[in-house]
């Protein structure tokens, strides 16, 4: 598996999630990010997001329905997509949607990774 592909099942974790019988968690393991960590860039994920709202949408339902005391969420309010951390964390406002679905993609699979990151992601 190379990094293109890590990304291409990155973007579509929430599908398969919703697909399957897997946890979020394996789902992730599966990924290949572990191997190709470097894969999980900003740049990365919105280059495969432009042009696939579905994919967005996807996000955006996955993280409206997560039923956690603390981690990253990703909504739109009004014409504004936001990446926050829950409860009091920072928050993010983009115009791009693809954009801000990539940024909370990779915080969101960092976590559940529980890979140490590096510090730039883009």
């Amino acid at each position: 598996m190379n990094a293109d592909e890590v990304v291409k099942k990155i973007c579509r974790l929430p599908l398969d999630f919703h697909a399957g019988s897997k946890s979020m968690a394996e789902l992730v393991s599966e990924s290949g990010v572990s191997a190709h960590p470097e894969a999980l860039a900003v740049a990365s994920v919105v280059a495969r997001l432009n042009g696939q709202p579905e994919l967005v949408d996807a996000w955006l339902d996955w993280s409206a329905n997560k039923r956690v005391t603390s981690g990253w969420y990703f909504a739109q309010e009004g014409s504004h997509f936001v990446v926050g951390f829950h409860p009091n964390g920072e928050s993010l406002a983009f115009d791009d949607p693809a954009l801000g679905c990539a940024e909370f993609v990779v915080r969101e699979v960092w976590a559940v990774a529980a890979i140490p990151r590096k510090k730039s992601r883009t």
